[in-house]
């Protein structure tokens, strides 16, 4: 991967069909419970939009965070450091798309990460893989 490489999801909301695949994938990935959702599809009838982190080249989530806990990680991809986490939820404030969570159990906010460990696998993030139309894609 090169330095300058930069990856991300890429969503056709045409062709979602709120089967919600993406979230369980996810939840399932991540290990959440009841509650965060990393990744959203909210129907707004007749269609479906999906609520996500855009891993954005100049993350105002991470401008917001007083303790550093965000940061970039190779190919772009912007991760949150739940330890370093005080749960002030300034990030939350600051994301354009709505798409950071506030885990009420553990006291933090926590966001979708690509998958991180399944990249350095060579695999592509849960929500990809199991989208059944191809809405989802990765690159």
């Amino acid at each position: 991967m090169k330095e300058t490489e930069r990856f991300g999801l890429r969503i056709l909301e045409e062709n979602c069909m709120g089967c919600h695949a993406c979230e369980v994938a996810c939840k399932q990935e991540q290990g959440l419970g009841v509650g965060p959702r990393l990744i959203r599809i909210v129907e707004i009838c007749p269609r479906y939009e999906p609520i996500y982190c855009h891993h954005c080249a100049d993350a105002p989530c991470r401008d917001a965070c007083p303790v550093e806990a965000i940061t970039i990680g190779q190919g772009g991809a912007v991760l949150l450091d739940a330890e370093s986490c005080t749960g002030c939820r300034e990030c939350l404030e600051a994301c354009p798309f709505g798409a950071l969570q506030f885990d009420e159990v553990a006291g933090v906010a926590i966001k979708c990460d690509l998958c991180y460990n399944r990249l350095g696998e060579g695999r592509e993030p849960a929500c990809v893989a199991v989208c059944p139309t191809g809405a989802i894609s990765f690159g």
